[in-house]
């Protein structure tokens, strides 16, 4: 074949389910500098789509007509090794390679979005020059410390102009910053030696990353123990040696405080999550593209961060179900961190005082190397247990109780003594339940079968699936009598509970209502570790990864409630949430207690986390999981059919049950069936879960199906795949 009958051909990834690539000609002027890993736009029917060059190659040419990439974007390239790893993912999550990373590199970078530049002002206390009286107004009125522009209009009530004038009198400065605008706290500076556990732990990953290659290390460390500390020797060896660190936390409220603990050592740090503005997100990417970052603190998300040389990959509180991905492309990113590490041949460091169930079992089995660190490094022991049946104390008091009298001593105890305390509720609102008195019925979400749940503050009624919202009826809707009451208790009502009940008692609320607004979550915990507040009600957001030497109480309220949910993982998250909570007390010189209220106080996940007893725990539930065929014994799939028309979506539900059977090979199959929540955000919705001996087995079941045609979807109705998947609702 000639020379000449050759194109040189690109295969471009572009967000379309169901395929990975599409073939484009490559531009004369665009071969010499074109690379794997570019953006590109490219025609796409009728309209201009950005997609990732995965291929260049040369081919004959076609007898169709092969359109040519329209455009490179220059400042959008994605290294080799995440390429490799979103192709890895993509197969193994079964989502088309374009669609995972769209999803992968924010919309801000692929558009370029300029970093917004905010205008700072502060008011000069020594200007004596002539001002008119409203300007005189405005001035006196402004703060000393420095602050937007904005909120300099929103604290005096002025206008834009007002504060241009003031600003050209020489009255206020102005300075204009286009950095990454980011709430940081202050923390104490953490250079002491280690202890002999913490140095062993560090010593075991510091020689594999002298000798190089991959190993995955489990870092069991009961709460308190310095995990941290070990992490940062190992990030400042990784630095030393001219490489990368990626370090993953599962919630974006746990990112301000240790951010803040790793800055008071490292320059070079990054944080990575979504409340960042587009145009900060598009600065934090570049920043670590170019190499200026030597390490990226992040949730999940950052594992796309793209980095050029790793060198080490911490997952933090690798239990953490937030880790898994809801939404289309449906990834565990502790299990993709895993993957990312064998792949660029570095070591992976698991961190948790409660591991989940599939990293104890890998550790059993040899897969990951066992750290353990089972002292607190200051000595401090862990928080003596109280367990308050709730049964008994509604009894003793002759009326329903949700807070019990040894919660409001201890907290009031502390209170007096210049102490701190953390209640953990795992409910928000101010009621979860709005039912009538006089016929029964219960207010539900007209789109979703769940029911809506009462916020007091703002006087709405809100549906926490799906985001509606309205106000409250002044009747039943279906007796029409005006006796509505509330049933249970959230956060916001634990509060003025508290508030009540405790003369004087400073409550801050840290749950998805109060953290809302930009940088929420680092200005709230800020005011609770100086001390501005003497409580801090939240839901689990205040369970994990919290570090407060001053609080010395810690109560849980409802703590056997999510034994209750419909989930082969309820006990291990009970557990897991209880030990984590329990560990927020007691981190400084004095002494912690841990008060915690249940129904079943002998449940044995709340009796193995208070008791610190986790092998009985684990043994207990791994040989159930063993027993009745779940992870990590298991491989698991999930297939969910949604459309609005039930009828649509039942009978495409069961006839692709046939297939899943046929392509089976006597696996066993759950349903089709309605799901646990049949009607959510409007759709009705049915779901089948396969169970396979091995995720192996699980995989060798998709590429069956898929040679088998797939699930193709029908009008009306959309299909989901989950691969292990964590909601099964």
């Amino acid at each position: 074949m000639t020379e000449e009958a050759l194109l040189i051909l690109a295969d471009v990834a572009l967000d379309c389910p169901g395929r990975d690539a599409f073939s484009y000609l490559v531009p004369e002027e665009l071969r010499p500098k074109l690379q794997v890993g570019d953006a590109v736009q490219v025609p796409f029917g009728r309209r201009v789509q950005q997609g990732f060059v995965i291929a260049i190659r040369e081919a004959p040419k076609p007898e169709y007509t092969v359109r040519p990439i329209e455009k490179r974007l220059d400042h959008v390239h994605l290294p080799a090794p995440l390429i490799r790893l979103i192709r890895w993912a993509a197969s193994y999550y079964r989502c088309s390679l374009g669609t995972f990373l769209s999803a992968a590199v924010p919309t801000a970078v692929r558009d370029a979005t300029a970093l917004k530049k905010l205008r700072f002002i502060r008011k000069d206390e020594a200007f004596d020059g002539k001002l008119t009286k409203r300007q005189q107004q405005v001035w006196e009125q402004l703060p000393i410390e420095q602050i937007t522009f904005a909120d300099g209009c929103k604290k005096t009530g002025c206008s834009a102009g007002v504060l241009d004038r003031l600003i050209e009198s020489g009255a206020v400065s102005l300075t204009v910053d286009d950095s990454v605008q980011e709430h940081v706290l202050n923390v104490a500076q953490e250079n002491h030696a280690l202890t002999d556990e913490q140095q062993v732990a560090f010593d075991a990953v510091s020689a594999r990353l002298d000798d190089g290659g991959n190993e995955t290390f489990m870092l069991y460390g009961v709460t308190g123990s310095g995990k941290t500390l070990v992490y940062m020797d190992l990030v400042d060896q990784v630095i030393a040696a001219g490489q990368q660190t990626l370090l993953l936390l599962p919630e974006i409220a746990l990112t301000p405080q240790l951010a803040a603990r790793f800055r008071g050592r490292f320059e070079r740090v990054v944080v990575w999550h979504s409340q960042f503005t587009a145009g900060e997100r598009h600065k934090q990417w570049q920043d670590v593209r170019a190499g200026k970052v030597d390490l990226v603190i992040g949730t999940r998300s950052a594992l796309f961060a793209p980095l050029t040389n790793i060198g080490l990959i911490i997952v933090d509180e690798e239990h953490e179900h937030s880790y898994k991905q809801d939404s289309t492309p449906r990834y565990q990113g502790r299990d993709l961190a895993i993957m990312y590490g064998v792949q660029c041949d570095v070591p992976v460091v698991l961190g948790s005082a409660t591991p989940s169930c599939e990293t104890i079992k890998n550790a059993r089995d040899g897969k990951f190397s066992v750290l353990t660190l089972r002292k607190r490094p200051a000595g401090g022991s862990l928080p003596t247990p109280i367990v308050v049946d709730m049964r008994e104390e509604c009894q003793e008091q002759k009326k329903q109780v949700t807070v019990s009298r040894a919660l409001i001593e201890h907290i009031t105890r502390a209170k007096k003594r210049g102490k701190q305390s953390i209640v953990l509720l795992n409910r928000r609102g101010w009621s979860p339940i709005v039912h009538c008195a006089s016929c029964g019925h219960s207010l539900s979400c007209e789109a979703c079968d769940v029911s809506l749940t009462w916020h007091k503050g703002p006087q709405l009624l809100r549906c926490h699936y799906c985001g509606h919202e309205g106000g409250l009826p002044k009747v039943c809707p279906a007796c029409s009598q005006p006796a509505l009451t509330t049933k249970g208790m959230g956060t916001e009502q634990l509060c003025h509970a508290l508030s009540k009940e405790i003369e004087g008692l400073r409550v801050l609320r840290l749950d998805a209502d109060t953290v809302s607004k930009r940088q929420g979550h680092a200005q709230l915990l800020s005011a609770f570790g100086d001390r501005e507040y003497d409580c801090l009600v939240g839901t689990q957001m205040v369970a994990k990864g919290l570090n407060f030497p001053n609080v010395t109480v810690v109560g849980v309220v409802a703590a056997d409630h999510g034994l209750a949910q419909p989930d082969f993982r309820a006990a291990e998250r009970t557990f897991q949430l209880i030990a984590q909570v329990a560990g927020r007390a007691g981190r400084g010189k004095d002494a912690g207690t841990v008060i915690v209220q249940a129904f079943d106080p002998e449940a044995p996940a709340l009796f193995c986390a208070l008791r610190i007893k986790p092998k009985t725990f684990y043994n207990g539930e791994l040989e159930l999981r063993e027993r009745y065929g779940y992870p990590p014994y298991t491989g698991l799939i999930r297939i969910v059919w949604r459309g609005e028309k039930l009828q649509e979506v039942e009978s495409l539900a069961l006839e692709q049950g046939q297939r899943l059977q046929a392509c089976a090979e006597n696996l066993p199959i759950l349903g089709p069936g309605p799901a646990g929540i049949a009607f959510l955000k409007g759709q009705h919705r049915w779901h089948a879960l396969i169970k396979a001996g091995s995720r192996g087995a699980a995989q060798a079941f998709l590429a069956r199906l898929h040679e088998a045609g797939g699930l193709p979807e029908r009008r009306g109705v959309k299909i989901m795949t989950d691969v292990d998947p964590y909601a099964f609702s």
